[in-house]
């Protein structure tokens, strides 16, 4: 029976807004400034969870207000799953799109709560966590907009590499000759034993990805990211049956059934749900389900502020071993400018490249969202 104190009482929302030090970003798009929604849930009884929502913030927020916020409010924080039934009944006409990304932000804060009643992590609530460290692969760096897309690239690896990472992906697309040397250059600051992985950011064509492939062969590619539009799902059946190193995507869908798509058609190796963007904690465990029945790996895309960095690490504790080249689960660890993160949670990897998985109630550690005052550029506040 639903008590009082476990009722959700309100539901706080923060847009957080962070100039980067210089434009800069991926082959096909770059940006100048980072932004997320962090949604605040309180019960009755005074316990907080928080969740992101990262791709669209301003939208997220208003859907949150406007659509999502009813099924949530006077719900039993206790119960994620059917607050997270009642919100995709919203979704109808949007299957695949915003409405996941919104009501990713609010599943992720009733897990975080949910787990704090029960004095567990999200991990223990989810039916208990396979490993309490993970190996962590460094992203980036970005790209600087301008002439030089690669200004920086080998320090930027180096300083992964001194910092204790064994794995790293790098952003590549630019031009064939300039990837071919931002490869080369990676595996030698890494090392023959390291993992290393590129990411086309859905800016290549079938045609160059195999050219890309098959000239860089020597480097060792654990995986090959988006090398086409997400959605291309006939772009890349053409890749997997020509291509021996394993794609990887997913990031930018939303719900199970984009992820079914291209797991019945088996072009992807391994997906890569991004919990604030594909329907939270509650839809990715769909995700890593199905996963598991077809044989497919699973390592989890992580962007945004350290909400959704916590959320996938609890994810990620709960994911089966895959006993493959690369071994997986791993972890995906931004490290562009971002103190939308560092400010609240800033772990560095051990000698064996693993970072520790918190295990505290709800997302592992307690955030203290006053040392991101400086960056809020909107908030609002819904009652029930």
């Amino acid at each position: 029976m639903t008590t009082n104190a476990d009722e959700i009482a309100k539901i706080e929302g923060f847009v957080l807004r962070c100039a980067m030090p210089q434009v800069a970003g991926n082959a096909l798009r770059v940006f100048g400034e980072r932004a997320c929604l962090l949604v605040r849930i309180t019960t009755r009884g005074g316990v907080t969870g928080l969740g992101e929502s990262w791709a669209y913030p301003f939208a997220a927020a208003e859907l949150i207000k406007h659509t999502l916020a009813r099924h949530v409010l006077g719900k039993d924080v206790r119960n994620p799953r059917r607050i997270h039934r009642e919100m995709l009944g919203a979704a109808v006409p949007d299957r695949r799109g915003q409405v996941h990304m919104a009501l990713s932000a609010l599943d992720m804060a009733v897990w975080d709560a949910f787990g704090k009643t029960q004095h567990m992590s999200i991990a223990s609530m989810l039916g208990g966590a396979l490993r309490d460290r993970i190996l962590t692969y460094a992203s980036g760096p970005l790209l600087p907009s301008g002439d030089n897309r690669y200004h920086g690239f080998v320090e930027a690896v180096e300083g992964y590499v001194a910092e204790g990472f064994k794995a790293v992906k790098i952003r590549v697309g630019v031009r064939r000759e300039h990837d071919l040397w931002a490869i080369e250059q990676a595996r030698r600051s890494l090392g023959p034993d390291g993992l290393l992985m590129i990411d086309l950011n859905e800016a290549s064509t079938v045609g160059d990805t195999i050219l890309l492939a098959e000239a860089s062969s020597s480097a060792g590619l654990g995986w090959i990211e988006e090398p086409l539009a997400h959605d291309n799902l006939p772009g890349y059946r053409r890749l997997a049956e020509r291509l021996s190193v394993p794609l990887a995507g997913g990031e930018s869908f939303c719900g199970v059934q984009s992820f079914r798509d291209v797991m019945t058609d088996g072009s992807l190796a391994i997906v890569q749900p991004d919990l604030a963007i594909c329907g939270g904690l509650t839809e990715a465990l769909k995700v890593s389900h199905l996963a598991e029945a077809f044989e497919v790996a699973v390592a989890p895309h992580v962007w945004g502020s350290a909400v959704n960095f916590l959320a996938s690490l609890q994810f990620s504790a709960v994911l089966p071993a895959r006993r493959r080249q690369p071994e997986l689960p791993i972890f995906e660890y931004d490290k562009s400018f971002n103190p939308l993160r560092s400010e609240l949670f800033d772990p560095k990897p051990g000698e064996d490249g693993h970072i520790a998985i918190p295990d505290g109630p709800g997302l592992g550690i307690e955030i203290d969202l006053g040392r991101l005052e400086g960056y809020v550029s909107e908030r609002w506040e819904l009652n029930s």
